[in-house]
């Protein structure tokens, strides 16, 4: 219809963001099954350790966790609570950004409304598994992509056994239900996530 000018435009595959490693290690090792990702895949790994660095290490994080666990007392410091709950919001978008592109330009090479298909529930319970730090949620997100590459596995039709598709796609939701039963108590979230704050108040 109107020429396709209606239907979301596919990524050729000369377009899509590139593997830099592709071809360095022999085809079908595990090296090769591991390093052989996207340029984004590579990325994510120096950004958990930018962000550690800057809640960590900087004085901008340090008043990102404090206007987190206690914004009344960052108040008194002089601290502007709102700007910097604005800053951590408009910077943790342009990192979720980030993650929404490398999945529609290297993984699917399209978008469609289905494209995440519930992922973003399984990175807050990553964030709850890590305990709220990077680079324990980097674990996590290791644990919960194994369980995504175990279900594309044993979907193998080359396999002596078959397991029902369903069943299949249900296995990272599964793991993420389990994770949060046995960790979610154990996770200590930000004493004030969630609260908003009202400048003046202790």
């Amino acid at each position: 219809m109107f020429d396709g000018a209606t239907m979301t435009p596919t990524i050729p595959m000369e377009n899509k963001i590139p593997r830099p490693l592709n071809g360095v290690f022999p085809s079908g090792s595990i090296l090769d099954t591991i390093f052989n990702a996207y340029a984004t895949v590579f990325l994510a790994f120096i950004l958990v350790a930018v962000v550690y660095y800057v809640l960590y290490k900087t004085k901008f994080g340090l008043r990102v966790r404090a206007v987190g666990e206690h914004p009344g007392a960052a108040d008194t410091l002089g601290i502007s609570v709102a700007k910097t709950r604005y800053k951590a919001v408009i910077l943790s978008g342009i990192l979720a950004g980030l993650g929404g592109a490398s999945m529609s330009l290297a993984v699917v090479s399209s978008f469609r409304p289905t494209l995440i298909s519930g992922q973003g529930y399984i990175a807050i319970a990553a964030v709850i598994f890590g305990k709220w730090r990077p680079q324990w949620s980097m674990v996590a997100c290791l644990l919960f992509g194994f369980s995504t590459a175990l279900s594309v596995y044993f979907g193998n039709p080359e396999l002596p056994f078959s397991i029902n598709e369903n069943l299949l796609s249900m296995i990272p939701y599964i793991v993420t239900l389990v994770v949060l039963v046995l960790f979610v108590k154990s996770s200590k979230a930000p004493a004030a996530l969630g609260n908003p704050y009202k400048k003046g108040e202790r």
